[in-house]
Parts: structure tokens; sequence; C-alpha cells
């Protein structure tokens, strides 16, 4: 564990000075404030706004997963040639670390939107309940894990360009797999389950039970098979990857 620790704050250290810390509080910060300007702009209920709101915050999560983690895969490229992930005693520890830096950091960024969003509810005298913005931010962070060993194994196999992309591109596909279109397919498709499973959730506290229990069961199945494949298959790869090729 005192190992793994080491990793972990070495990780931070090296990202100390890149955007990646900065990012994750002024990305959901700018979120909320772009929101609430266009609140203004459309007469709408607390709920609809808050719809509308966790819609497009998951809906954009694939896309600024790829951008941070381009971030932290392409200093780890030019700090040491990746030595500092490809030369250590335990592989699956150094890459542990820099899964678990992104997951705590994406945590914090996802806190910081949802509760940004619901101080701005209860000065209109509509926000949630005590415990329904932890419950919120969990679902909305956990659902994206497999994105992130994804997003981790891109960066590291292909550079920050393929990641950007590919997060980009999981956002745009993922707010199909909102329509009628994505019923479904949504449960083999990863990116969206952020985006699924938080409406389905607001649902659930407004009352809407009717099909959704049986959603999210198949839902929470699929999203357990992919997430444990997703990381099993990132931690067997690392332990032979040997660096890109323009870093051989």
């Amino acid at each position: 564990m005192k190992e793994f620790y080491r990793f972990l704050k070495s990780s931070g250290y090296r990202m100390r000075h890149s955007l990646f810390f900065a990012s994750h509080i002024l990305i959901p910060a700018l979120g909320v404030f772009l929101y609430v300007a266009y609140m203004g702009l459309r007469s709408a209920g607390g709920w609809e706004h808050l719809t509308s709101y966790v819609t497009l915050l998951a809906m954009a999560y694939p896309a600024v997963t790829g951008i941070v983690t381009a971030m932290l895969t392409d200093r780890e490229a030019k700090a040491g040639r990746m030595q500092n992930l490809l030369a250590v005693p335990s592989r699956a520890k150094g890459l542990g670390a820099e899964l678990v830096l992104l997951l705590l950091s994406g945590l914090l960024a996802m806190a910081i939107a949802v509760f940004g969003f619901q101080a701005v509810l209860c000065l209109q005298g509509e926000g949630l309940g005590a415990g329904d913005p932890f419950l919120l931010t969990l679902v909305l962070w956990a659902s994206n894990l497999p994105v992130y060993a994804e997003h981790l194994f891109l960066g590291l196999k292909f550079g920050e360009g393929v990641t950007i992309g590919a997060g980009v591109a999981e956002s745009v596909v993922s707010a199909v797999m909102l329509t009628g279109l994505g019923d479904g397919v949504w449960y083999v498709w990863w990116p969206s389950y952020g985006m699924r499973f938080s409406t389905m959730l607001l649902a659930l506290r407004q009352g809407m039970y009717e099909h959704l229990t049986g959603q999210i069961r198949l839902g929470g199945v699929c999203y357990l098979v992919v997430s444990v494949l997703f990381l099993v298959m990132t931690f067997l790869w690392f332990q032979k990857f040997e660096g890109r090729r323009e870093e051989a």
C-alpha cells in the first residue's frame, strides 16, 4: 500500500506544472456558468433544467475524459519516455496509480459540477434533497469507469490525438443513444452509461418507475461486465507494453 501511495504521489507530482488539476476545477465551473446563462434565456422548471443540465454534463464527460487523459499520458511520454511507468518493479501498481489519479480528479470535477448547479437551484428555491447531489455525483462519475480505462489505454498506446478524437466521437454517439435509436443498444455502448443512468435516476426521483427497473438491472449488469473486461484487458496489455513506436 505504501508503494502504491508513492506511485500515486509521484504521478500527481509530475502533473503539478500542467493544466491537469486546473482543468478539473475550471471546466466544471465554466459548465455551471454557461448553463446558468442559458437558464436566463429559457423559462422552465427546476427539474426540467436539472435534467437538461445533467444530460449535457454526461454527454460531455467522454470528451473531457479524452482531453484530461491525453494530458496525463502525454506528460508521461515526455517524462523519461514512459520509464516512470515501464521501469518500475510493479507495472500494475504504476498503471493503477495513473487510473486512480484520473478517477479522483474526475470525482472532484463532477462534485464541483453537480454541487455548483445545486447551489444555483437552491438560490431559486428548487434544490435537490440533501442526499440527491451525492448520489447523482457518484452515478455520473462511477458510470464512466470503463471510459477512463479505455482512454488510458488509448492515450498510452496511440497518443493524445487518438484519445481526444475518440472522446469527442463518443460524446456525439452518446447523444444519439439518448434518443429512440439508442433503445436496446445503449447497454453495450459504455460511453452512454453516465447519461442513461443519471437520467433514469432523476426519473426515479420524480416517481417514474414504469419500465425503469428492468432497464436499470440489465444496464447495471452490462456496466459491471464491461468495466471488469476493460480493466482486466488494459492491465494485462500493459504488462507487455514496451512504449509507443516513437518512444522506443
